[in-house]
């Protein structure tokens, strides 16, 4: 690993005038479980790491009624960008209504990894098998981006651009992420493949969620690790939304596979992912079923 630059600033500004240097190769980092690998290989050789764990609000969770990217008037979980994935995973605050993303966060890696990894950095790596980003797009979560000229709310859909890109621009941080409060009826699930149970990638995973609204239900399902972002399968939610039987199901779950384009590499097969985006997506579909009252 080279030498670098280590700074802590106490800043949005301080931490602007170090990433912008001109005649540096500047990165932020808050868990680093992803940049230190990097460096260490060799695939990264920052001379400056700016270290944002300590900038406003990064270590925050909690809900708000009004959020710099939620519509006035919508109660918002408002995680700030070094929250910890453990610290998500064990909140109550969290799964009283965001219970998707304190499943999808549980998922992560082992004990260790959990208690540095910051949902920041997860979503920032911009890889499709982000374990967050599923759960991420079926809340439909904002993502709070500060940079030196101004301040921005982008979907989480749009901030995943493909394979290991976001849309950050140069010297901008990601500050957090202000995710809506789902309707007190709804239900989700959350299912992820891996070769191991703690500790790897995915090779699959899938949230599926539920809304009841009346005398009809809203679904959300979002797909990980199956093309070169995440994806929402809304053709898989159409099907849903017109009825749950046994062949809606198995359309439903067949169409999740149609909608995305899943590799082969070093985690798995081609057709062996392909198989899984079926069999996980009517999984989690059934286990939001079991949760549903019967009269949904």
């Amino acid at each position: 690993m080279q030498p670098f630059n280590y700074y802590r600033p106490k800043s949005f500004e301080e931490a602007f005038q170090w990433l912008t240097k001109s005649d540096h190769i500047a990165v932020p980092v808050a868990g680093a479980t992803d940049l230190i690998p990097q460096m260490r290989d060799g695939v990264l050789g920052p001379d400056i790491v700016v270290d944002i764990k300590a900038l406003p609000g990064m270590r925050e969770l909690r809900v708000v009624d009004s959020a710099p990217c939620c519509l006035d008037g919508t109660q918002c979980l408002s995680v700030g960008a070094a929250v910890r994935m453990n610290e998500l995973a064990r909140s109550e605050l969290v799964k009283s209504g965001w219970s998707l993303l304190a499943m999808a966060a549980a998922s992560m890696g082992n004990e260790q990894v959990r208690n540095r990894a910051t949902i920041g950095g997860n979503i920032c790596t911009a890889s499709p098998a982000a374990d967050s980003a599923p759960a991420l797009y079926a809340l439909d979560a904002m993502v709070l981006i500060k940079g030196p000229s101004m301040d921005r709310c982008v979907p989480i859909a749009a901030f995943f651009t493909g394979p290991k890109r976001n849309a950050l621009q140069p010297g901008e941080i990601v500050a957090g992420l202000c995710i809506p409060r789902p309707p007190e009826e709804a239900v989700s699930h959350f299912e992820k493949l891996s070769r191991r149970k703690a500790g790897d990638l995915s090779i699959v995973s899938v949230a599926v969620m539920a809304l009841p609204l009346g005398n009809a239900t809203a679904w959300r399902i979002a797909l990980g690790a199956v093309g070169p972002t995440p994806i929402r399968a809304l053709e898989s939610e159409g099907i849903l939304s017109q009825g749950w039987d046994d062949e809606s199901i198995d359309r439903a779950a067949a169409s999740a596979y149609g909608c995305c384009c899943p590799i082969g590499d070093i985690r798995s097969g081609l057709e062996y992912r392909q198989a899984m985006v079926v069999n996980l997506t009517r999984r989690a579909i059934r286990a939001v079923l079991a949760q549903l009252p019967a009269t949904a």
